[in-house]
Parts: structure tokens; sequence; C-alpha cells
């Protein structure tokens, strides 16, 4: 099907205006000026030629096959004329007509007759509401998009047409080539998991996506594709008014941002923020080779603007490489005393090109060095254009080089000149210092994706010996139709899978509190499905030491419990855990990723913290281990101020259990540990609550 869909030898142009106005003529008018070396058919009912072309009534009318047929006609219109390239055979149907998902209401039955049209056929849409499809390699454009890129194995998917023509253009001023350039809009049908399969043989994909439709399989093409070729996403719905901005544009639901970055980023996509970042990153990986190491040299006329880029660097998780004595040597000799040898290298705001080749060329010998930044501002006697040149020759070494020379008109040719040699150059160095963090990142990427991917397993080793006893639980709530199991059973679920729980027992009177054996000191909870933070009623009351304390507090939790009217609480008496380090664990389950992992600083300023790292199930230990190192709580748990380290592996086996839980068995929703408090004894899961689905 890939074949017959990228292979076109013939457009028929549905809509087709003899209106220079009308879009009907653009996308005619496009096909001619590229010089699209397959046949051409206008379908209108209105003029006879089009651009020397003879047009035809219907589709139905064009004598040979068609390959690929483009829709411009209003959305009401749409449906008749997809049945028609339905009945031709047309493999590919491009619907550029807006007024169908993006607008609700009819638009969504509109759409859906579209699908019900190609039902059992042959035929595939892309869009509709889209900007169209360039395809350089065969000069193929299919769009009201006016440019002709040259032919390179970069391909963008777009789920924008807008950015998708300023896309275009930026690449026709960067010197950039395209392979395919393909709008996707309301992906009534063809997908961007569809053409991600198709670019695998492409060095380099970006795509700008409001939606990711499948998202078991686009993690499934990353980890096939990604080690091979970089693959930029930008993704917005960070914030809530851009999540509903997404949804009145192309009427996709945007899902949750952080997981969706997450599954991204785990299986190999570089996930950018801004537009800028997408296109200065598409350009330096198109140009220049990867990072071997995070080690970066900076080479500057301009002491402030290497400081800003050296902040910048490090809280990417950058480092500045430590010139070697020999390099330092070096330096000494060629350059004069007022210029700073050390890292970042200031050859100061009198530097001639010389001056700058015969740092660039003494730092980049260097062995501890992965990668440079040029900064340069244009000072009275500063030979921009013959330093870009330098800058160019640099190449040679075979280390990513990039640019930033500050300024406007006075650095523009240089800048120029830079993409000539096809060194990235940027106008600010905190842009340079951006672009190759990812670069690093997406090196790194591909050392881990030589190890070995997860599968699920049918189940896990915990399963063969507790599933019976944990279906009893489950079966327990599901026959009253609670929400969640009560604490107990989601105690006895956690022991069987090797987490450690405090001994606890529900309580139906003050009578049986005093009666439980979890001794003292203990603590009292109101449980409650419909209670996420127990402690904003004052539900919890700590420190218990005796049997007075204990009978004044379980009445005072009654109390609490009638005021807030909660009808389904109990309470709970359980052992007092000391203190310690309380991170939380958990996972939940999502309908387009699977089940998410998650982990972080825990206790009840969890959501104020928002200490948080995820992962997508499945994870393999040494994934689990840095999932850990990215969160600022770990370095307490490591052993900060002289304490003991915390049980690193232990707290990965935590998170495998709940993996393996999620895993074995679906009536589980989500799980929350919060907070598994960690000290000098182990480790102990104070609360846990289980949802069921």
């Amino acid at each position: 099907m890939g074949r017959e869909l990228f292979a076109i030898k013939s457009v028929a142009v549905i809509g087709a205006s003899g209106n220079p106005h009308k879009l009907g003529y653009t996308i005619v008018k496009n096909l001619v000026d590229y010089h699209f070396k397959g046949s051409i058919y206008p379908v209108s009912l209105h003029a006879q030629t089009i651009l020397g072309l003879q047009t035809y009534p219907h589709v139905a009318d064009i004598p040979r096959d068609v390959d690929l047929a483009v829709i411009s006609v209003p959305s009401v219109a749409v449906p008749g004329a997809l049945q028609e390239c339905v009945q031709k055979g047309v493999a590919l149907v491009i619907i550029i007509s807006a007024g169908f998902k993006e607008i609700g209401g009819f638009g969504e039955e509109l759409e859906q007759k579209l699908l019900d049209s190609i039902a059992g056929s042959n035929t595939r849409i892309l869009g509709p509401n889209c900007l169209g499809w360039i395809n350089a390699s065969q000069a193929l454009n299919a769009s009201f998009a006016a440019n002709f890129p040259t032919y390179d194995g970069i391909s963008f998917i777009s789920q924008s047409g807008a950015l998708g023509t300023a896309f275009l253009d930026w690449i026709s001023a960067n010197n950039l080539g395209l392979h395919n350039f393909i709008s996707i809009g309301n992906k009534a049908d063809l997908d961007e998991n569809f053409f991600l399969e198709r670019m695998q043989s492409d060095r380099l994909v970006a795509c700008y996506l409001e939606d990711i439709r499948d998202g078991r399989k686009i993690m499934e093409l990353g980890r096939k594709y990604n080690a091979g070729r970089p693959a930029i996403i930008l993704k917005p719905g960070r914030s809530a008014a851009a999540s509903a901005a997404i949804n009145s544009h192309t009427g996709a639901l945007a899902g949750g941002y952080a997981v969706v970055r997450t599954a991204l980023q785990q299986c190999g996509y570089i996930m950018v923020d801004t537009i800028g970042e997408l296109f200065y990153t598409m350009k330096a990986l198109a140009w220049q080779p990867l990072p071997t190491f995070n080690k970066v040299a900076i080479v500057s006329n301009a002491g402030g603007a290497a400081v800003i880029a050296t902040d910048v660097l490090v809280e990417k998780g950058l480092e500045l490489a430590s010139l070697s004595p020999q390099t330092v040597d070096i330096l000494t000799d060629a350059l004069p005393r007022t210029v700073s040898i050390h890292n970042p290298v200031d050859v100061v705001g009198d530097a001639l090109s010389d001056r700058y080749l015969r740092a660039m060329e003494a730092v980049l010998q260097d062995e501890d060095v992965s990668a440079i930044i040029v900064i340069l501002t244009p000072q009275v006697m500063t030979e921009i254009e013959q330093t870009a040149a330098y800058v160019g020759e640099m190449k040679k070494y075979g280390k990513p080089i990039l640019a930033a020379f500050i300024g406007g008109t006075l650095v523009e040719k240089g800048l120029q000149l830079l993409a000539e040699k096809k060194i990235p150059a940027y106008h600010f160095p905190e842009t340079a210092v951006n672009v190759l963090a990812h670069m690093v990142w997406y090196a790194e990427y591909r050392k881990r994706a030589s190890y070995s991917w997860l599968e699920e397993d049918a189940a896990s080793l915990y399963a063969a010996q507790h599933q019976a006893a944990i279906l009893e639980l489950y079966q327990r709530s599901h026959a009253v139709n609670a929400p969640a199991l009560p604490p107990e059973s989601a105690n006895e679920l956690a022991r069987r899978y090797g987490i450690p729980v405090p001994a606890s027992s529900v309580c139906e009177s003050v009578e049986q509190a005093i009666d439980a054996s979890v001794g003292y000191p203990c603590v009292l909870k109101i449980a409650a499905p419909s209670l996420l933070h127990k402690s904003d009623i004052g539900g919890v009351i700590t420190d218990i030491k005796d049997e007075a304390t204990l009978r004044a507090g379980y009445l005072q939790l009654e109390e609490i419990i009638r005021q807030h009217q909660i009808p389904e609480a109990t309470i709970l008496v359980q052992q007092q855990v000391g203190e310690g380090t309380p991170v939380i664990i958990g996972a939940t389950r999502d309908a387009n990723f699977g089940t998410v992992l998650i982990f972080g600083s825990g206790g009840i300023y969890t959501e104020i913290l928002h200490d948080i790292s995820r992962r997508i199930a499945p994870v393999e230990r040494h994934e689990l281990q840095k999932m850990l190192e990215e969160t600022r709580i770990y370095e307490i748990l490591k052993g900060a101020r002289g304490q003991k380290a915390a049980d690193i592996a232990g707290i990965i086996t935590v998170l495998k259990a709940v993996e393996y839980l999620m895993q074995d068995y679906a009536f589980i929703q989500a799980i929350d540990i919060n907070p598994l408090v960690i000290n000098e004894q182990g480790m102990c899961a104070v609360d846990i609550k289980v949802l069921l689905a």
C-alpha cells in the first residue's frame, strides 16, 4: 500500500478553476510549475481548459487510471466527490476543504460520511482541512503552498497547514532541501503513524502534532527507527488554554502533555517546545555530526556572552570541557597574554579572524572537547566574514560546530556564509546551547537504544503465586461497586507483591482500635475512596502513645467524618513508621499510551513540589534508575549532608512491583503509594490507594 500511495503517476484536481484567486487554480498551477512528470487532470464543471490542460466534468470521465485526487470544493460537496474517487479506484485522496470535525456538530457528521465512503475500499484519505502534500523526489506539489523545494532526505509532518507554509518558506531561506511535506489536517484516516512508518529511509524527520492518535504505535515506531535517524516533535498543549485551542483548531483532544512528552522521549523522539527550537534543531541535525559526549568548548570575543552561554549550558545538563595542559600550552603560545586560555576561551574584543582560527583549532583537537560553540559580536576591527569562513573550515575535525553571531545588519553576511558552509548559526548563544543540548540528548538515546527493549510478560512471577487471592480481593470490592480497594485489601495486595507495609487494622469501633495489635506509637487515619488528601481535613493523627490518646483520637476522627459527611469512610489504626524521606511511587492507565509509572518527592506537598519523573511501562531497571536520577529528591536519597544513602535498588524493586501489578491485573486503574517512607531501617508504604477500573 505504501508504494501505491507514494508512487504517483497521475493526479486529478477536483474543484479545479480557471480563476487565479481560487485554490483549485493554485493547486493545478503548482503541479504544472513544479514540472510534475505524470499526468494532470483538472476536474471542473465550468472551464474547458485550465493552464492549457483539458478538463473533465467528473473523475469518472477521465479515460485513464488516477493515482491521486486532490479535492477542493465546499465541504457539503466533498462526500459526493469522494464517492466518485472510490468508484474510480483512486488510491489516495487529499481533501483540502475545511468545515469538518474542527467545527463540531454537522462537521463531525460530515467527516464520518467520508470514512463511511471509503469503508471496504482501497481508497485512503489525507485530511480533510489540510494544506496538501509535497514530494520533492517526484516533483509533486499537490498543495496550495507556493514552494518548490530541492530534494533532500528531510521530511516534515504538520497538523497545522499555516505552520507548514512557514516551514516551507524557512527551509528555502536556509538552504535546506526536502523529501516529503505532509499536512495531515484532521487526519480522519491517515495519521502521523502511517507516514512515520514510511519515512524510515529519511535522514531526518520533524513533526508538529496537536494530538497523538495511537500512542502505543508511535512508541513502537520510535523504538524501531529513531536509533537510526532523528525525529523531532513539537507538541503543544502544555497549558489548559492551549489544549482548548487545539480542540477548536482541529477537533483533536490534546491529552495529558506530561504523559505524551514522557512517552515520546522514552522511545527517542526529540521533544521541543517552540517553533524556533523545531526549526533550529532541524538545521543543526541536518548539517552537523552528533556529539559523542556532553563536554563543550566555547570560543568567544565577548566575555559576557560566553558567561550567559555557560549558565544555559550547565542548566541543560552539559559540561564545560576541561582543556588539557597541552591545549593550554598551545593557546598560551598562540594567543596574546590578554586572552583567557581557559574554557570558555575569551579571545577578547579586538580579536581578528586569525586569533579565532588558532583558538578553534586548539580546542577542537582536545580529546575532552566533544563540540564547540563559536560566539562573535561585531567590534570595529572584527573580521566577520573571514571568521565565518574559518569556522566553516573547522568541519574537518568531525565534531559538531555551532555559532552565535550576535547583532543585526553587521553580522548578516557572516550568517549567510556560515549557512553556505552548513554551519548552524544563530543570533543568540542561548539558542545554540539549547540546540546542542538536544543533539547531546539524542546521541545519548542512541547509545541507550542499543540495549534490548522489554516486552510485556503474559504475567509476572508474582501472579503465579498470588493471582487467586488478589482476584478474590477485587471480587469483594466489585460486588459492592466500590471505586477502590479498601485499605486492608490494598495493603494485602502490596504485601503479596513484595512491597513493605506497616501493620494495620480497619476498625468499626474505638474498642476494636484499642484491641488492634499494632503497638505504640501508632497512627489513626480516615480511609475513604473519595478522600484524596486526608490531612486537609485533619484526618490523620500521629504519635499516639497510649490507650487514652487513642480513644480521644478515634472519637475526634468520628466527628470529622460526620462533619464532612463521608458515610463510606472507615478508621484505620496503623503502626507508626519512623521519620524518613517521603517519596511517591504510583501508576495509572493512560488510554493512549498504556501504564504510566511515576516517582518523585512524596508526602503532603507532592502536588506543590511537583518533583516527578515518569516512564511508560514496561521499563528496564537501568531506565528506572535514570528515572530516579531525574528528580531533585534523588540527591537526598543518595546520601546528602552525611546521611546514609537509601536502598536505591529496593526503591527500584518497589517500582517494578507496581509495574507488575498494573500488568497482571486489568481491573486496577491506578496505584498511589504516598508516602513510601525511606529511612535507615529500610522503607515502608505508609499509605496505599488502589483505584479500580
